[in-house]
């Protein structure tokens, strides 16, 4: 079950996926449209100790620009780490930079949600980056991304030119880094021209030749990259287990001739096989693979906190009910419950004492969130002692 897509449109996207196609999707969906705009990206830049070189970066038409020309100490601006300077990267802007935002799953709360969103969605692991452009200016030349792309266009409009050329399942590594001669000549011709509005999600699938051009200045988009499991994960996941087999720490006594290759191809092949033809592993497999798409979650304080407290119902509240309605009531007025909230409600009631561990354990399909929602409302009505 998804927050923000169809199951048409999960449909789609999993047929995409499968097919290694392209997909536009224009999504009326409101919720995919406040995610992001122009004024939360300030409220992000403006978290000054947050940004470095590895997560904060500027590129002028095609060229990445020097961390160092747009940094500072921090000395003269508060800052307590070396951080960009804005007043340097407002300048740089004005010439047509596009700024790169990495890592911003945990910056963001609805970031983190759509994230998690889409992990549940394909089952594979989340990272989420912005791109801010102005007209005209190209960040970056016709490439292929190592990982699936899901591009939520966020703020004004952008041009995504589709290449005719595709590389075949492209990983992470040197061997897959051309220089920009070699990416815009292996790229092919354009094969189609699709424009993104606010709320548009482009998908494509890595290897997928693409650029991207603003048409209007300000433009934003979210790239939310997936990347799944592959045979090559399963063998790094292994290299323990061929670490303390001995055979694979033995010298190679002689490489003489082909018969001598021959023979250390196959007692390699005689162990690897030892090695993998086993249940202990096969259970092992199994439950790396369930925990492939790692679990989103940020610091929950506020639950911490709640976890022990203990709440009492006081004598001055009592519950209403009318038909199907439910209502607090202290004598002299009445609120209506929430639909979401009437079978906890009835729950407090019962057990006149509750805690955010006893709903937790008794209404397992509740999250964390919803039940300090919950107790907090019931706060603000004076339900508590």
């Amino acid at each position: 079950m998804s927050n923000y897509f169809t199951d048409e449109q999960i449909s789609l996207l999993a047929k995409a996926k499968t097919e290694k196609k392209y997909i536009h999707l224009k999504n009326e969906n409101q919720s995919l449209k406040d995610i992001m705009d122009l004024n939360h990206l300030n409220k992000l830049i403006s978290m000054h100790n947050c940004w470095n070189q590895k997560n904060f970066s500027l590129v002028l038409d095609k060229n990445i620009i020097p961390f160092a020309n747009y940094s500072t100490s921090g000395d003269d601006l508060g800052f307590s780490s070396i951080s960009p300077d804005p007043f340097k990267v407002e300048d740089y802007i004005k010439k047509g930079a596009s700024l790169v935002l990495n890592d911003l799953i945990y910056l963001s709360k609805d970031i983190e949600k759509l994230a998690i969103d889409l992990q549940n969605v394909t089952n594979g692991k989340c990272q989420a980056n912005l791109y801010f452009s102005m007209q005209s200016h190209q960040a970056f030349a016709p490439h292929f991304d190592t990982h699936d792309v899901f591009a939520l266009h966020c703020e004004g409009e952008k041009v995504w030119n589709i290449y005719e050329n595709f590389e075949q399942d492209p990983i992470n590594h040197p061997i897959f880094k051309n220089t920009l001669d070699e990416r815009t000549k292996k790229s092919g011709k354009i094969i189609e021209q699709i424009l993104l509005k606010p709320g548009d999600l482009l998908y494509l699938p890595r290897g997928q030749f693409h650029d991207a051009l603003a048409s209007k200045n300000g433009t934003v988009h979210l790239a939310f990259g997936i990347t799944y499991m592959k045979p090559l994960d399963i063998f790094q996941y292994y290299w323990e287990e061929f670490i303390v087999n001995e055979y694979f720490r033995s010298d190679i006594k002689e490489i003489s001739s082909i018969n001598n290759v021959k023979e250390i191809h196959d007692n390699i092949s005689k162990e690897v096989n030892k090695i993998l033809n086993n249940q202990q592993l096969y259970e092992h497999s199994l439950k790396f693979f369930n925990n492939w798409p790692y679990k989103l979650t940020g610091y929950n304080i506020e639950k911490i906190v709640n976890d022990g407290v203990q709440y009492e119902i006081s004598k001055n509240i009592s519950i209403l009910v009318e038909g199907d309605n439910l209502f607090l009531s202290n004598e002299k007025t009445k609120v209506p419950v929430p639909e979401k909230f009437l079978e906890i409600t009835r729950f407090t009631f019962e057990n006149k004492v509750i805690s955010h561990n006893l709903i937790k354990n008794n209404f397992s399909g509740l999250n964390d969130e919803t039940i300090i929602e919950f107790i907090d409302a019931m706060k603000n009505m004076k339900v508590f002692v």
